[in-house]
């Protein structure tokens, strides 16, 4: 699949295709058939997350968590639309950003403010939101099983207030979504 790159330790990215390519992507880790999503993208992004569990073998019912960064909606706008899809996943996010999830009202409000209306519309489409018995508050030092490995759980405010990053102990890896700001390569210039 185009849009999948396999990463060691069962990890694998997926192109959002948030404004252009590689610009975001959403992460799935697989550990004995159970599976953890970080970040969904936008609501653009949900088919492609689908497609790419699909090229992996993984049925929507192997999904536990799926975890969001924070909540910006190029990192968490697909949420519930992704959960929606997801029959055993929980969602996990920060504790500042669980009432976002569960209505999205005042969430879509401000997008729309910066944005505009119909340009928000454009980027991230219609909100959906989760039931609140399937948002886990995600608090720091959390630890969540996934297969035979743990995720740990980190409150980064910085990028956002609600923003938390991921430790894989595994992969000895951290996902930060924007927690270290943001690089667009093709701005990168020599020496």
């Amino acid at each position: 699949m185009q849009n999948l790159i396999a990463h060691p330790d069962g990890i694998h990215a997926v192109d959002s295709g948030y404004s252009r390519p590689q610009l975001a992507a959403v992460h799935i880790i697989i550990d004995e058939g159970r599976v953890a999503i970080i970040d969904t993208g936008n609501n653009a992004a949900v088919p492609r997350v689908l497609a790419a569990l699909g090229a992996l073998g993984v049925a929507p019912d192997a999904i536990d968590w799926v975890i969001l960064t924070h909540i910006h909606l190029d990192h968490a706008g697909g949420a519930g639309s992704l959960m929606c899809a997801l029959p055993s996943a929980k969602l996990v996010v920060h504790p500042r950003g669980v009432r976002h999830m569960l209505d999205p009202t005042r969430l879509w409000e401000g997008t729309a403010a910066v944005y505009g209306a119909e340009r928000a519309f454009e980027l991230y489409g219609t909100l959906v939101p989760v039931d609140a018995d399937r948002v886990v508050p995600a608090t720091e030092g959390m630890e969540l099983a996934l297969g035979g490995r743990t995720l740990r759980i980190f409150d980064t405010p910085g990028h956002a207030l609600h923003h938390i990053a991921i430790w894989d102990e595994r992969a000895r890896a951290f996902f930060t979504g924007d927690t270290f700001g943001v690089s667009y390569r093709e701005f990168d210039v020599g020496d």
